[in-house]
């Protein structure tokens, strides 16, 4: 979006890096597919990191193409982005509570507490 404001707002065109930072990002859905089956992360929300990765493509790639032919359709370019951004916060949250959930299972180390001593000897002035 800051992209698009700097080619709205100023005199200098931005909309190539526009296009080609979002087709680089559509690889982020991508790698968070395989990283939700490698992390165990629940059916529910492995659905929808698959969901994220169809409405990613369907961002850039699709709209591009019908960008000229159905203007009225490809408006929908900045609310899929919205879309996009509230699915992935989604994610993260549920990502979020499985990873503390894992945590609170994790037995901690116990620590020995001495006081004062080293090996069962006084420093001296102690």
């Amino acid at each position: 979006m800051f992209l698009v404001g700097l080619s709205l707002f100023t005199t200098q065109p931005y909309w190539d890096a526009h296009i080609g930072f979002g087709h680089s990002i559509v690889l982020l859905p991508a790698l968070q597919v395989l990283l939700a089956y490698l992390g165990k992360i629940p059916p529910p929300t492995k659905g929808l990191t698959w969901l994220l990765l169809g409405i990613s493509l369907i961002q850039t790639e699709v709209f591009a193409m019908i960008r000229t032919a159905v203007p009225t359709l490809a408006a929908l370019h900045p609310v899929l982005a919205l879309v996009l951004f509230a699915l992935a916060l989604t994610i993260a949250w549920q990502a979020r509570t499985v990873v503390r959930a894992s945590a609170a299972t994790q037995p901690t180390p116990v620590k020995q507490i001495t006081s004062g001593t080293l090996a069962g000897k006084r420093e001296p002035g102690i």
